[in-house]
């Protein structure tokens, strides 16, 4: 089938060093918290650096229950992050990796978080656009729970 490719733009209130430092700096302590029924754990291999490694097990009764995670871009200037999923059952065994790429751009009131995400399929496999709209969907539940933490302990960030 080939490397599917998606875009999207979401626009926040928060600033965008809070946004980024949340979203990507303190996500590993962040998502437990908020989330504890969906996450179950957060191994790390690494210093939270470029190369890092994340083992992250979901709660049982999802439909994907693991997922391993490689840091690949930790830019503060630039305020881009990206991060590959390199194994576990999130791939369906149809996927070789999804690579995340997101740059959080500063506007006038608050900023943009702009994200691609490149699905690269095993082969000929067919990733089924129930799936990409199921990611994107959780995705968005995702961000929008982590925004309303940081706005709720915005002092912390």
């Amino acid at each position: 089938m080939g490397v599917l490719t998606f875009t999207e733009e979401v626009a926040s209130s928060l600033p965008a060093g809070k946004l980024y430092k949340g979203f990507f700096l303190d996500i590993d302590t962040i998502l437990p918290k908020i989330l504890p029924d969906f996450i179950k754990s957060i191994e790390i291999e690494g210093d939270g650096g470029v190369g890092t490694i994340k083992n992250v097990t979901l709660a049982a009764g999802l439909k994907v229950v693991s997922m391993k995670q490689r840091v690949d871009v930790i830019d503060k200037e630039a305020l881009a992050f990206t991060y590959s999923v390199i194994g576990g059952d999130i791939l369906l065994g149809k996927l070789e990796s999804i690579v995340n790429q997101f740059t959080v751009v500063p506007t006038g009131e608050g900023c943009l978080l702009k994200m691609t995400t490149i699905y690269n399929p095993i082969g000929d496999e067919v990733i089924p656009q129930e799936n990409i709209k199921e990611a994107a969907e959780e995705s968005a539940k995702l961000f929008k729970a982590v925004e309303a933490y940081i706005l709720a302990n915005l002092d912390e960030f």
